[in-house]
């Protein structure tokens, strides 16, 4: 085909086709096999790829399957046709989610960066004694290229690069803080949690946000809006920074965080969420749908999308009668982690540069 077909046409055409059609097209030659490895080519079909979101069940007692499903299909009757499939850790934790890779804490085993589309994964190496960890973060990094995963301990702060498979010591936080959420929202380049302060016991002045530059490795502060009572998750609206606040009498708002001339910030009240349906009360991360701008979240065993403007919330349909929803996150269809690591369904480690790095 590469005979009669312009290259840049053939780029054209299979940079919007499915990953598991990609992955059986890279048998046909050795050409078109280096062309769909390639980080350009990886980089281009993640960009034209659906927006998915992957949730995580747990069915009966033990068993764990996910499922990988466009946004705009979620409120639409989402697994007609859909098959779970296994998910490959057990006891886990959701650290971040980046260009379709999600990182990945699975208790008592450690890190992993895995892409769902392809199941592949790569396990992290162990830092055993950097002492009891506060948050993990995960992002890339486009001056280097490069993926990263941020360790924050009672001590020490280190920075993990997948093209280096190694960490490094950094300059920790300036500021002490506790009670993190574990699952950060990425914002221009950079990691944010909101935090509590150690030595401040003032309920209404004792949070803040702390992020982390994942380029410069720099740790910096913002102030949240006053009054943000009890903070439900940071999430992005329209190409702003954002915050959901719930006072003691169960009443949230959304604020968000506008930029002036690229120097001055200020946070206003944009949204009020309907006191009598109010869903994000104990939410554990929330998400804007590209296709729409509702609000997705976890919440009470299920997943739901609430819209900003009419003020609705709808339930995402649940897989089975006896299963319950464990986690979920945004999760974009990739190639990403190609040639790395293991396959989650043989167990075997591909023929690509892991396999050379150990010859």
């Amino acid at each position: 085909m590469s005979n009669d077909l312009p290259e840049d046409l053939i780029v054209e055409i299979f940079s919007r086709l499915p990953t598991k059609s990609l992955l059986r097209f890279r048998s046909v030659s050795k050409s078109l096999c280096a062309c769909i490895g390639s980080p350009d080519f990886i980089r281009l079909h993640a960009l034209r790829s659906p927006k998915k979101v992957a949730i995580i069940y747990k069915i009966g007692c033990d068993k764990l399957v996910y499922t990988s499903l466009p946004e705009n299909e979620l409120s639409y009757n989402p697994y007609s046709g859909v098959k779970p499939l296994e998910y490959p850790f057990k006891s886990f934790r959701i650290v971040g989610s980046c260009n379709g890779i999600l990182c990945v804490n699975e208790c008592g085993k450690g890190l992993n960066l895995w892409n769902p589309s392809i199941r592949r994964k790569v396990t992290v190496p162990d830092l055993r004694s950097s002492g009891d960890f506060l948050v993990h973060g995960f992002g890339f990094d486009p001056i280097i290229d490069d993926y990263k995963i941020l360790r924050i301990t009672r001590r020490k702060s280190f920075v993990y690069t997948l093209k280096t498979r190694s960490w490094r010591e950094i300059a920790s936080p300036n500021i002490p803080f506790s009670n993190v959420e574990p699952q950060s929202c990425i914002f221009n380049g950079a990691l944010h949690w909101v935090v509590n302060k150690t030595d401040v016991f003032d309920v209404c002045n004792n949070s803040y946000i702390m992020t982390f530059d994942l380029s410069s490795e720099v740790f910096s502060t913002i102030d949240l809006p006053v009054p943000h009572w009890e903070t439900n998750g940071l999430t992005i609206i329209k190409g702003s920074l954002a915050v959901i606040s719930t006072n003691r009498h169960g009443r949230s708002w959304i604020w968000v965080r506008r930029v002036y001339n690229k120097i001055a910030a200020s946070w206003s009240r944009a949204f009020e969420v309907n006191k009598y349906i109010n869903p994000f009360k104990g939410v554990r991360g929330v998400f804007v749908r590209a296709t729409n701008g509702d609000l997705l979240f976890k919440n009470c065993k299920v997943v739901g999308a609430y819209d900003l403007v009419k003020q609705i919330e709808r339930r995402v349909q649940i897989l089975t009668c006896s299963s319950s929803v464990v986690d979920m996150n945004v999760c974009d269809e990739s190639l990403e982690l190609l040639d790395m690591g293991t396959s989650c369904d043989q167990g075997s480690k591909s023929p690509g540069k892991e396999e050379k790095q150990n010859k």
